[in-house]
């Protein structure tokens, strides 16, 4: 394996507005793509006052910024 190099196959899902765009609140999601570009989890959050909230969790797919 490359240091800072991911080859992830499945993410945790997670979407704090899961109502308001009707997708499911939290799973396991697949990460689908060539075997050749590269698959990283992410997570979004927000900061208010201290109190940290997740946003969203799940799989990123071959951007060019997560590249060394």
């Amino acid at each position: 394996a490359i240091l800072g190099r991911s080859e992830t196959h499945e993410c945790i899902y997670y979407n704090a507005n899961w109502e308001k765009n009707k997708t499911n609140r939290s799973g396991i999601e697949p990460c689908y793509g060539d075997k050749d570009k590269r698959r990283h989890c992410f997570a979004t959050w927000k900061n208010i006052s201290g109190s940290i909230e997740i946003v969203k969790k799940g799989c990123w797919l071959d951007d060019i910024n997560c590249y060394d």
